[in-house]
C-alpha cells in the first residue's frame, strides 16, 4: 500500500548500503497469517526480523501478540507499539511520532485562525488510533474547542466513496459556523472527501480549510492538500539500522543476546503547505 511502500524503500536503502539483504512478505492485513509469514522467514535463514503486525483492531494486538514475544532472533517492530507494560513494550521499535504530527497540523490550522477543526479520520489502523488519540491531546494543547465530534472516514464498502453520514455531517457544521477546518485521514479519503463535500455545496479552501494526514498522494488533488507528512522512508532506514546493531551485538556477545538497552526511536513527520487551507504556499 501507499504508506508502507516508502518504509520498504528507507529500510532496502539502508540493507543495500550495511551489505544485508532485504526479504519481503505481505501479510495483507490478515493478523491470523502473521506468525506463519514470520516462520516462513525463520525457515529460510532470516538472522532478525523487521515487524509490522496487521493489526487493524484495538483487540488484535492481544490477540495475536505470543509469536512476536517468542521470536528466537532479534526484531524491531516497525510503526507498532506495544501495548504499555504488555510483552511487546520491551521490544526495539522505530515509528513515526503521530501525536506530534498531529499537532502539527492543527497548529498550522490554529494559527490560520481556525479554532474548531474537526477530526475526519479512518478506525482500521495503529496510525488510526494515533492520529484519533493525538488529535485529543492536541486539541487540549493548544486550547481549541473541545467537544466536536469525530467523524469516521473509511466507507463500509471499498469504492464507495467517503461515508454519507460523515461527509453530511461536516457539511451541516460548516453550514452552522461550528467548524472552519478539518484534519482528514488519510490521502486517499482526504481527497474523495473534498470531492463530496463539493457536491454538497461546501468549497475547499473557500468555505473550509482542509489539513490531510500522510502526503502520499496529497500533491496530486485537483487542489493541492496541505499535509502532514510522516518519515516513513527514514523509518525504514532507522529500523534496519537498528536491527543490523542488534544483529552485531548478538555475534559479538557469543550469542547470549546481551547488548545495550532496549530502544523506542520516534521520528517527527513534518508539514507540508500547499493549497488547501487558503495561506501562504511553501513546500
Amino acid at each position: 500500500g501507499y504508506y508502507f511502500a516508502d518504509i520498504i524503500r528507507g529500510a532496502h536503502e539502508a540493507a543495500a548500503r550495511l551489505g544485508a539483504r532485504l526479504v519481503l512478505r505481505v501479510s495483507d492485513y490478515r493478523p491470523e497469517d502473521d506468525a506463519a509469514h514470520a516462520a516462513g522467514l525463520l525457515a529460510a535463514g532470516a538472522r532478525g526480523l523487521l515487524v509490522i503486525p496487521s493489526w487493524t483492531r484495538p483487540e488484535h494486538q492481544s490477540l495475536h501478540t505470543e509469536w512476536i514475544a517468542r521470536l528466537p532472533v532479534p526484531a524491531v517492530l516497525v510503526e507498532r507499539r506495544g501495548d504499555p507494560a504488555g510483552p511487546l513494550d520491551a521490544l526495539d521499535r522505530v515509528g513515526s511520532d503521530h501525536a506530534h504530527g498531529v499537532l502539527v497540523g492543527l497548529r498550522h490550522l490554529a494559527r490560520l485562525g481556525h479554532r474548531s477543526p474537526v477530526l475526519v479520520a479512518r478506525t482500521d489502523s495503529p496510525t488510526a488510533e494515533a492520529v484519533r488519540a493525538g488529535y485529543r491531546r492536541a486539541v487540549e494543547i493548544l486550547g481549541l474547542e473541545p467537544g466536536l465530534p469525530v467523524l469516521d472516514s473509511a466507507p463500509e464498502k471499498p469504492g464507495a466513496g467517503s461515508p454519507v453520514a460523515s461527509v453530511d455531517e461536516l457539511a451541516r457544521l460548516v453550514r452552522g459556523g461550528r467548524t472552519t477546518a478539518v484534519l482528514a485521514h488519510n490521502d486517499e479519503d482526504a481527497t474523495r472527501l473534498v470531492r463530496d463535500l463539493a457536491e454538497r455545496g461546501v468549497r475547499v479552501p473557500g468555505d473550509l480549510a482542509l489539513v490531510t494526514y500522510d502526503d502520499e498522494v496529497a500533491a496530486l488533488a485537483e487542489t493541492p492538500l496541505t499535509a502532514v507528512a510522516p518519515p516513513k522512508r527514514a523509518v525504514g532506514r532507522a529500523a534496519v539500522e537498528l536491527l543490523t546493531e542488534r544483529l552485531a551485538e548478538r555475534v559479538s556477545a557469543g550469542g547470549d543476546g546481551a547488548g545495550e538497552p532496549r530502544r523506542h526511536v520516534e521520528l517527527l513527520p513534518t508539514l507540508r503547505v500547499r493549497d488547501s487551507c487558503g495561506g501562504l504556499r511553501a513546500e
